[in-house]
């Protein structure tokens, strides 16, 4: 046989490799085996044109895995990383998104197939589905050799799907078909043919391959729950050096409204540092804070949306910005803005507080980050949280004007509203009843948005009460959303 290409295999464990653990007793209990005893399996790696080297690690259930074998893995594809077209990774699948979500961090500037796999059968079982998911993840690791796109990702093949390892989560512990990406869509897939989507490919930087080595591991994942107790919340995070909180939520970002369950979350951000990321329960769509008025009260007391993150991703994530030193306001910036296709879109969120804003509210100036991209805008909303009147206007019209960059607010309370929308600084209006009970507005202001964005400079976000009636509410916040394309 002619060799076209060389892979390296990275042999982890987990139940591809399962075997009982005295070979003249099939009724033993199973364990991880060493290669020795696989090969005979897997006759077909014989008459494929590939060299494939192994290299066998510490074998593991899966259920073992932990940060540290995650860096020993990185550590084996930098040392043989110039020898070989792709790796492939041999995996248990209980924790194989942690594992490639961790590698897709980890690794930087890859430009290699890094393939994860395994199977729900082992290998020396009849009806195993470990044959055709290594065969065909080897194949997609040296490409060239069977002229196939190259896809210089960590990704997880897995019956006749390949998808991208921080966008895939496990959904059967017994389907062949065991592991879906929700939010994004494969990045090939395999049938008679493997058909690679080239469009969802991520692009090589160009840049030197190298890896990082440190994840910081105090962070913890919180699913919410009907009845959760918040003096729960407080022992958790009491937590001794306990530095970030994946909370899991209610559908698109919800959580209760309880004023005992708010005043933990602030107890947490404010008292403790914490760094807590809203990730939806749902296995589809994402986090929307400020939506609902259930999710308005988290934004305002500092919990950051997850978007379309798994919760496995927005974990692994924050232990790797954690890891490389990242702590308060930048981590949190950090954590909502994607880094390797792990999320749909970015996300910026510019906050404000007041109290009795008057007719006329002028916010302090806001610099935007060096990586936004005023063309990528996707949506821009902005949102007051608990606007009131003073108690002599019990009942009225809300007539609000909301500015970006324009000094001459003062100068609109009396322009009608075609005048007032004829300012290009203008985002737009609000008008809302009012009786005496505060209420949140939201204005839908992408379009406008998006023209008055100029690179470098900073924004002053400005509103005022065209009713020329002093306004007070909770919080202000503008929140814009940025293609990752």
């Amino acid at each position: 046989m002619t060799t076209h290409g060389k892979v390296l295999m990275i042999y982890t464990g987990g139940t591809i490799g399962m075997l009982p653990a005295e070979e003249d007793n099939p009724l033993s209990p199973l364990v991880p085996a060493n290669w020795d005893r696989l090969r005979r399996y897997v006759p077909v790696l014989q008459e494929l044109p590939l060299q494939v080297d192994l290299h066998q690690m510490r074998l593991i259930d899966s259920s073992d895995m932990d940060p540290d074998y995650w860096v020993a893995i990185a550590q084996v594809i930098r040392d043989h990383y110039y020898g070989y077209n792709g790796f492939v990774i041999l995996h248990g699948t209980d924790t194989m998104t942690y594992t490639a979500t961790a590698l897709s961090f980890l690794l930087e500037n890859l430009s290699k197939p890094v393939i994860l796999t395994g199977s729900q059968s082992p290998l020396g079982q009849p009806r195993s589905d470990a044959v055709q998911n290594l065969v065909t993840a080897l194949m997609l690791a040296s490409p060239r050799t069977f002229d196939l796109d190259l896809v210089p990702e960590v990704a997880i093949f897995f019956h006749s799907l390949l998808l991208r390892g921080n966008r895939t989560r496990k959904t059967s512990s017994s389907q062949y078909a065991g592991f879906r990406s929700p939010n994004f869509t494969p990045l090939a897939r395999a049938g008679e043919h493997i058909r690679v989507n080239k469009k969802a490919i991520r692009r090589p930087t160009g840049e030197s391959f190298f890896i990082h080595e440190q994840l910081e591991p105090n962070v913890i994942m919180l699913d919410v729950f009907p009845g959760l107790k918040p003096d729960i919340l407080h022992r958790l995070f009491d937590i001794e050096g306990l530095k970030g909180v994946v909370l899991k939520t209610f559908g698109a970002g919800n959580t209760p409204t309880a004023k005992a369950f708010m005043r933990e979350i602030e107890y947490g951000i404010r008292r403790k540092d914490l760094t807590i990321v809203s990730v939806t329960q749902c296995l589809e769509g994402m986090v929307e804070m400020g939506r609902y008025d259930a999710s308005s009260q988290l934004l305002r007391l500092g919990v950051i949306s997850g978007v379309d993150m798994t919760p496995e991703a927005a974990l692994v994530k924050m232990q790797f910005l954690l890891g490389l030193g990242y702590d308060g306001q930048a981590l949190r910036d950090r954590m909502q803005q994607d880094l390797r296709g792990e999320q749909s879109v970015n996300v910026f969120n510019f906050l404000y507080e007041s109290g009795m804003a008057g007719p006329l509210y002028q916010a302090l100036e806001q610099e935007l980050p060096a990586n936004f991209d005023q063309d990528k805008i996707a949506a821009a909303h902005i949102r007051l949280d608990a606007v009131g009147l003073p108690p002599e206007y019990p009942e009225a019209q809300l007539d609000l004007a909301f500015f970006v960059n324009y000094p001459a607010t003062g100068d609109t309370v009396n322009l009608t509203d075609e005048q007032c929308l004829a300012i290009p600084q203008c985002l737009g209006l609000v008008k809302k009843p009012y009786h005496g009970q505060a209420v949140n507005v939201v204005l839908d202001c992408t379009e406008r948005f998006s023209r008055l964005i100029i690179p470098g400079q900073s924004i002053q976000f400005s509103t005022v009460a065209r009713m020329n009636s002093p306004v007070h509410w909770a919080a202000a916040a503008i929140s814009i959303h940025t293609g990752t394309d």
